[in-house]
């Protein structure tokens, strides 16, 4: 596919985008790594969380999966293998049956394990991404995307989640049992589904939802079978202390591009971020209800659900954004194919950067209270973007006397 003569400048902007989005990520990771020794200069692994998941594939190896729920015993495991008395995460969190993706990483050594892992995810969500835009200068926007540089450097999970949302919304029309079988592996991250099956349940997705329920109950079952019953009374042990360490601090806020996380950073208290995160949460999901109810290509409304999804969840963290390529994508044919709006090719190029530039601008610029988290602003900003294109959407052929500006105000 070619592009027209009007968006060359825009492909040139883009590639200059991405070497400069590549000068940063490699300037961040010589500061911050010792290449020869592959450990920071505090002592920590190569993309440090990933290590949290290596020693948790260790305890459930060796037959102990409950205690991956104990962050002194995980830790433990990991000062084991890497000698040091950082903790590399906060904890795992997530319900046991995302302890068979986990559960190979500990067969390999820790390096070949982490290889293995990046490469293999990035391919397959690079392949899902390529579902939602085919224009030549996107795969390379792609990977050089501050979002997906993030999640290498972190060694997490976003190009899972990328991949089974991403891959969930592209079939659902069309293979919506294995749509919903993708949805229900996405319940290895709660809050990032939620909006999801209230999507299916308001677009009547029936079988596809179904399928989502069963899939969770059938690795529900098959965590107990495989890891023992004990699992589940650890996992909801824990649950609760996620946003207890966000609320005092211990979770890093510098890197949760979250509305909670961004009140708090201002200075706010922790009953107004609650009140803050739940209104924005209520209007998100409102949003999200009524979009999913009109008969509008996935493009529109996965944009919609995906950004809402992002800004639903209080606890997320930069490689979270990840997930942030798949509306940019979708925007961005959605622009090509019925025209831009005015100043949505600068709000676009300021979600692709803000995974990075919201780190840099909160490190170095302190508002009245606190710290400026941009990234919740950005995602509203976005988000606000991608209601107007719904309602562009549902209009009928746009006529001289109501151009695609008008959308902005009327």
């Amino acid at each position: 596919m070619s592009w027209h003569e009007g968006e060359k400048p825009t492909v040139v902007g883009g590639i200059i985008s991405a070497a400069l989005a590549l000068w940063v990520f490699f300037g961040i990771g010589s500061f911050s790594m010792n290449f020869s020794t592959l450990r920071s200069g505090t002592g920590l692994p190569l993309a440090a969380d990933f290590a949290n998941y290596w020693a948790a594939s260790k305890l459930a190896l060796s037959g102990h999966a409950a205690l991956v729920y104990n962050i002194n015993e995980l830790h433990e495991v990991e000062q084991q293998f890497f000698g040091t008395h950082h903790y590399y995460g906060c904890g795992w969190y997530y319900p046991p049956f995302a302890l068979f993706w986990a559960l190979p990483l500990g067969l390999l050594p820790y390096l070949a394990s982490l290889l293995v892992w990046t490469v293999a995810f990035l391919v397959i969500y690079a392949i899902v991404f390529r579902g939602v835009s085919h224009h030549p200068i996107s795969l390379i926007l792609f990977l050089c995307f501050p979002g997906t540089l993030m999640n290498i450097l972190f060694g997490q999970n976003g190009f899972i989640t990328g991949i089974l949302l991403g891959g969930g919304l592209l079939l659902l029309d069309n293979s919506p049992i294995l749509a919903g079988g993708l949805f229900g592996l996405l319940c290895y991250k709660p809050p990032f589904a939620a909006l999801v099956l209230l999507a299916l349940i308001v677009g009547r997705y029936w079988e596809t939802l179904f399928t989502t329920l069963i899939t969770v109950l059938l690795l529900s079952i098959a965590s107990i079978i495989v890891f023992g019953y004990q699992v589940w009374p650890a996992f909801f042990r824990v649950q609760a202390t996620p946003m207890k360490l966000l609320e005092v601090g211990a979770a890093r806020w510098d890197i949760m591009p979250t509305v909670f996380a961004a009140l708090l950073s201002a200075g706010c208290p922790v009953k107004a971020a609650y009140l803050g995160q739940g209104v924005v949460m209520l209007a998100v999901a409102v949003a999200v209800a009524w979009v999913w109810r009109q008969p509008l290509s996935m493009a529109v409304r996965g944009a919609v659900l995906v950004l809402g999804t992002l800004l639903f969840t209080p606890y997320a963290f930069v490689y979270d954004l990840s997930l942030l390529a798949l509306p940019l994508g979708w925007l961005w044919e959605e622009g090509r194919r019925r025209g831009r709006l005015p100043g949505e090719l600068l709000l676009l190029w300021f979600g692709w950067v803000m995974p990075c530039a919201a780190l840099i601008l909160w490190n170095n610029l302190n508002i009245i209270h606190g710290k400026l988290q941009l990234g919740p602003l950005v995602l509203l900003a976005l988000f606000w973007f991608s209601l107007i294109r719904v309602k562009m959407a549902l209009r009928p052929a746009e006529s001289p006397n109501h151009p695609p500006s008008a959308l902005l105000f009327g």
